[in-house]
């Protein structure tokens, strides 16, 4: 289904406030009864819902908020994708957790970071290893994408699942997880990741 075509400057301003509302919850780890009460309230605020009355239909507006700018959020706070410029904070990057975890020889290689999942290659000047990351419920999707990725290294591949303050891992998931990725050949650590400010423009 095609975006219904919004005027850039309204679009910009319209992704702007709804990510200024979303940043202020943990927008990924929301039941989905409690997002879909969101988007009702979104299609109702007059500065989303408002602002695109001109240009779609209410159902319409619902169906462009979850499939557009909030299908996008996820990478967006990790600084990825066109939408990265509208969040008002970010997820610490890899380079402040990937390197306390591999050992401070290790270094992201920032051109080598991908989505789906977040991955990278970092690197200690002589080896490189494959690090993917993500939150409790996309563990399967990390376990997934680095068993490809050992099929082709010599290095194992690192999986890191990561929570929030609001959010932490839980101990007994943490302990199941450790199981099932020495039982695939690969290693998983745990860390917390903090939000940052996004910077100003």
């Amino acid at each position: 289904m095609p975006e219904p075509t919004v005027p850039e400057k309204v679009r910009a301003e319209v992704i702007r406030e709804l990510y200024r509302q979303v940043d202020t919850l943990d927008w990924e780890e929301l039941p989905v009864r409690a997002k879909t009460a969101y988007y009702t309230r979104w299609v109702e605020d007059d500065a989303i819902g408002g602002m695109l009355a001109d240009y779609m239909t209410s159902e319409g507006m619902r169906v462009w908020l979850k499939d557009g700018p909030l299908k996008e959020y996820a990478r967006a706070v990790e600084r990825f994708g066109s939408y990265a410029q509208f969040v008002s904070k970010h997820l610490t990057p890899p380079s402040q957790f990937v390197p306390p975890i591999l050992g401070s020889d290790w270094q992201v290689r920032p051109e080598t970071i991908r989505e789906k999942p977040m991955h990278c290659k970092a690197t200690d000047g002589s080896r490189e290893r494959y690090v993917c990351w993500g939150r409790v419920r996309n563990f399967r999707d990390l376990v997934w994408a680095a068993l490809n990725e050992a099929i082709d290294s010599t290095e194992r591949p690192m999986i890191v699942v990561y929570g929030t303050d609001a959010v932490p891992v839980d101990a007994e998931r943490s302990k199941r997880f450790r199981r099932i990725a020495e039982h695939c050949g690969l290693d998983v650590d745990f860390v917390r990741r903090r939000w940052l400010a996004a910077a100003a423009g």
